[in-house]
């Protein structure tokens, strides 16, 4: 079936627009001449659709206006989003700079803080899908636009994201057509005002994209986006390809399209957050305390009815609690904290290694959360009621999150909070537990956290301080005959296996296999090895919904 390049545009400009790339601006043809839009000298995007008045220059008030000031307009979800678009794509264009991702671009919004928590939420699903199906958008739209991307402009940034969030709209979100046609071509409107004729190129684009191919009737089934989606594009054009051929290379093929398809579902639209939450009792449940397992049971009703529980203890909170988790039952007491399924393992190993290795008394145990921030694993070992508990953050700012989270949960007392890198630290008294959850690349959180399947390739420093610290916590740390955990939140074996593997070379450490009842539900997840490799869409019912991760059990 032949695909257009763009069907006629609904202001009547019967062929498609371009991005001229020679300067700086894009051109909408028609049958007779090409109207050239030529943009300003390229500016920051931080300003874009302020709702403040434009400053004066210098104009009297007797001369007459040359034209008529555009409308102000309150931010609303489509705005915000797309202005974090813009500004994230900006910041990463900048000579020398990092990649910026838009939902930390969100994160720092002022009008994102002052929307109402609906619009608050549906700006980040906006956010949330551009980024999560970037590669798969930009490919659409490539199809039915001559030159895509578009180079550097004044207002380039700005109508890329707008187009981005309507195609995601289109094609993932099942938005109606026109709320998200027009509602997001509006956002353009809003100042400081794109080009009319810009306005109606974007307008154009994602009409075209909202209809059936023009050899089709418009009672046909499916929409050119959609068609295009199909039959150009895979959810694996949303990962960098350095990260999926080294994901082939660690795992298979096989593993992982599962791996994919369990980050990016086929329907977006079915796609709710994952909220797993850790108790002061998920212990106790999971090693069948009748009395924790009642407490967890009367904390799940509260929830909500389609809450459930999982096999190591957590409670995976279902669709019927809606709003800020800070309005949740038994939020304010301090019952609970959000910590997902898989994040949990590596606490709960040593918890379950030391309560084995010291059965009469764990009164006396020293404990190390290594890397602690924001402070799930911490708490857990708070919870466990080892005697005592040090956790180092070598970061300030996660150090006072990581305080504040203790202090709601009223662990703050009971625990030891050092602020210093973990290579550094050295221990006053004896350590019969640490747990190292180094710094990594994250890949495993991909499906809660789409910009780091994006990332570049270089690990370098990483692996370097992966290295030092698991070196430093065996040699200077951690008490002769001490359980060391050693954790990653990566799906790469050189941040993970490989590092543990090095470590075992060195000669004084050694695997003591993880056992299938120190993981209750995610038994076959251990490798041959001995330890613990959860990778998402891998295991059976509802942990295939888990990030992926890592755990080694050493002495």
């Amino acid at each position: 079936m032949p695909l257009l390049v763009v069907a006629m545009l609904a202001v009547g400009i019967p062929s498609a627009g371009a991005f001229n790339t020679e300067t700086s601006s894009f051109t909408v043809r028609n049958n007779v001449h090409p109207i050239s839009i030529r943009a300003s000298p390229p500016f920051r995007t931080s300003a874009l659709f302020n709702s403040s008045p434009p400053k004066r220059t210098g104009r009297t008030d007797a001369e007459p206006r040359k034209r008529k000031a555009a409308k102000s307009i309150q931010p609303t979800a489509r705005s915000v989003a797309i202005s974090a678009l813009a500004d994230a794509a900006a910041s990463s264009a900048e000579e020398g700079a990092q990649v910026t991702f838009a939902t930390q671009s969100l994160d720092s919004s002022t009008q994102y803080s002052s929307l109402d928590p609906r619009d608050r939420a549906f700006a980040r699903l906006l956010v949330a899908t551009v980024e999560r199906r970037l590669g798969q958008i930009d490919i659409v739209l490539g199809s039915v636009v001559k030159k895509y991307p578009p180079k550097k402009g004044k207002h380039s940034h700005a109508i890329q994201a707008t187009l981005r969030t309507g195609v995601a709209q289109l094609l993932f979100l099942e938005t109606p057509p026109h709320a998200a046609i027009k509602e997001t071509v509006q956002v353009l409107r809003m100042k400081p005002p794109v080009p009319e004729p810009m306005i109606k190129f974007v307008n154009g684009v994602l009409r075209n994209l909202s209809r059936p191919p023009a050899d089709e009737t418009e009672d046909a089934a499916e929409i050119l986006g959609k068609i295009l989606l199909k039959e150009k594009t895979s959810s694996e054009d949303n990962i960098a390809p350095w990260l999926l051929n080294q994901w082939r290379n660690d795992w298979g093929d096989e593993k992982t399209k599962l791996i994919c398809d369990e980050m990016m579902p086929s329907d977006e639209s079915m796609v709710t957050p994952r909220i797993d939450l850790s108790t002061i009792y998920s212990l106790g449940a999971a090693s069948g305390m009748p009395e924790d397992k009642d407490k967890v049971q009367s904390l799940m009703e509260n929830l909500g009815e389609d809450s459930i529980l999982l096999p190591q203890g957590s409670i995976r909170v279902g669709s019927s609690l809606k709003g800020d988790v800070k309005g949740w039952p038994e939020y304010d007491e301090g019952t609970w904290w959000v910590q997902d399924a898989s994040s949990t393992l590596p606490a709960l190993v040593l918890t379950r290694a030391l309560n084995d290795k010291y059965s009469d008394d764990s009164s006396d145990i020293h404990v190390v959360d290594m890397c602690a921030a924001p402070g799930g694993k911490t708490s857990q070992l708070l919870s466990a009621g080892f005697g005592k508990v040090t956790a180092i953050e070598a970061s300030p700012r996660r150090s006072q999150r990581l305080m504040e989270n203790l202090k709601r949960l009223g662990l703050e007392e009971k625990c030891q909070v050092v602020v210093e890198e973990g290579q550094n630290w050295v221990p006053s008294s004896e350590v019969h537990g640490i747990l190292v959850d180094v710094p990594c690349s994250a890949t495993g959180t991909g499906a809660r956290r789409p910009d780091v399947l994006r990332k570049g390739s270089n690990l370098e420093e990483l692996l370097e301080t992966q290295e030092m610290l698991a070196n430093h916590c065996a040699d200077n740390i951690l008490d002769v005959g001490g359980v060391m955990i050693y954790a990653t939140c990566s799906m790469l074996k050189e941040e993970s296996e490989d590092q543990v593997q090095k470590l075992i070379e060195r000669g004084n450490m050694e695997t003591v296999p993880i056992q299938p009842r120190e993981v209750p539900g995610f038994e076959d997840a251990i490798d041959d090895h001995g330890w613990l490799r959860v990778l998402p869409g891998i295991l059976e019912g509802d942990l295939s919904a888990t990030d992926g991760f890592f755990v080694a059990k050493l002495v």
